[in-house]
């Protein structure tokens, strides 16, 4: 079937889900290129057995629980936002510029600085114990630990709210904060900007310290 959604006409299928009528939006068939017809995609290449296992490692370390009720659609949330602001003339804080490309040509590394940045803390104590055991490439382990800086492992160990720990959680991009809060499982993530995620993450380890003390 066909159906007008903002002024455009779309193609659709109408199925029966249990009980229900979906409706699915599709492509034209002047929009679909056969694959086996573009000249511009690459030849099959053969991938290195370390840079396999070095995006497993990668892929395992940014795995997390799913949880629905975290991800809504924040598109909307801004849009409010800006609307209120511009209600009660208020300014809207600009977004962050996108990260500049690096033009990284080495893939063993980038993956390797990837793995670094999204392995957990105790993922990393117990890399350490386990380097000679064969579990993983012992040079990728031992350029793991060698990059992680002392000062973000000893605020780790602490678990404290100190001026340093706070500091160190303003030096990290939004990813990497990102990365700390599904660590920590702080609800909400998902939609927080970059202070946001700083002080929530500030404040629950404020909060394990009182508790712990």
């Amino acid at each position: 079937a066909t159906f007008v959604m903002r002024n455009r006409e779309y193609l659709v299928a109408v199925k029966a889900d249990e009980g229900i009528l979906t409706l699915h939006t599709l492509h034209w068939a002047d929009e679909i290129r056969d694959p086996r017809k573009i000249d511009t995609l690459p030849d099959q290449i053969e991938v290195d057995k370390r840079e396999v296992e070095m995006a497993e490692q990668l892929i395992d370390a940014l795995t997390m629980e799913w949880k629905p009720e975290e991800f809504h659609d924040t598109y909307q949330d801004e849009v409010a936002k800006l609307v209120e602001s511009k209600r009660t003339g208020k300014t809207m804080e600009k977004a962050e510029p996108p990260a500049e490309s690096t033009n990284v040509v080495d893939l063993m590394e980038a993956l390797r600085a990837s793995v670094d940045r999204a392995k957990k803390p105790e993922d990393h104590e117990a890399g350490k114990e386990s380097a000679g055991a064969g579990s993983a490439p012992t040079g990728i382990q031992k350029g793991a630990q060698r990059r992680r800086p002392k000062k973000r492992a000893k605020a780790t160990q602490q678990g404290s709210h100190s001026p340093s720990e706070s500091a160190d959680l303003d030096s990290l991009t939004k990813a990497e904060l990102y990365q700390r809060a599904a660590e920590e499982d702080v609800p909400g993530r998902s939609s927080m900007s970059r202070d946001e995620l700083v002080k929530s993450l500030s404040a629950k380890r404020h909060r394990q310290r009182k508790s712990s003390a």
